[in-house]
């Protein structure tokens, strides 16, 4: 008995394996379909604290963990950055970590007064960032002696790397370049004392060891705005991976 048209050739379903490809997501975490394009994975976790009657959107006794994407810009500055950091030379000979920091790009180095994050309350446009690459194009920023108010952070201990290992972060590949910071409950709130406005986004910035806190000179690596506004109170932590793919001609 002749048997036809009961089983695809294999061209036909290679086809059919290639188009199932091309509209699966790249990956999935926690049931949510991610898009590849938003790098920055922000976690908020609540926690249950005598603020909160020790209960969380989770329940009593708790933790309650949120998770939000978007994606940044990289500046000029922060091309820069990276092309020193992978050859480790530039015209005039070795580039380490003094031409960094004399240069006003040490965005890696932990001690001391050089690259930090900070956080802000206010929307700002690529375009905005585009004109000098400086801390002066940032409004909004949460950077100051004020009390409850100052988002500066160093970053994590042991960054930036590769293939993070840290389970909150959604990226972390092995080609990817993650930066790494926390928050914990009583670095800042945006809700506690006078409450300002919500989280909207923020940059990573080489302080060149002129100040604790941000300056409008300072040079920045990236940007970004959040996915949508959100607040800080005194019973969350926060955590904020920034992960840059360095891609070849893979699909």
């Amino acid at each position: 008995m002749r048997i036809t048209d009961s089983f695809d050739t294999v061209s036909e379903r290679l086809e059919k394996f290639n188009s199932y490809m091309d509209h699966t997501p790249k990956f999935w975490k926690r049931g949510v379909e991610l898009n590849p394009n938003d790098n920055v994975c922000t976690v908020k976790n609540t926690l249950p604290t005598e603020l909160n009657g020790f209960t969380t959107p989770a329940g009593e006794g708790l933790e309650y963990k949120q998770w939000s994407w978007s994606h940044n810009l990289v500046t000029d500055r922060g091309d820069e950055y990276y092309a020193k950091k992978i050859t480790g030379y530039n015209n005039a000979g070795a580039y380490g970590d003094t031409e960094f920091k004399a240069d006003g790009i040490a965005f890696h180095v932990i001690t001391g007064n050089y690259g930090a994050m900070v956080l802000r309350n206010t929307v700002i446009s690529d375009s905005a960032i585009d004109q000098d690459d400086t801390y002066a194009d940032v409004t909004g920023g949460l950077s100051s002696a004020t009390s409850d108010r100052n988002t500066t952070k160093v970053l994590t201990a042991n960054y930036p790397r590769t293939t993070d290992p840290d389970n909150d972060n959604t990226g972390g590949a092995i080609d990817q370049v993650t930066w790494s910071y926390e928050w914990a409950t009583g670095d800042f709130s945006t809700s506690s004392g006078t409450p300002v406005a919500d989280l909207t986004g923020g940059c990573i910035l080489d302080r060149a060891n002129n100040s604790a806190y941000a300056a409008s000179t300072n040079k920045l690596l990236t940007h970004f705005n959040f996915a949508s506004p959100f607040e800080k109170t005194p019973s969350d932590t926060l955590k904020i991976f920034v992960n840059h793919t360095f891609e070849g001609a893979g699909s």
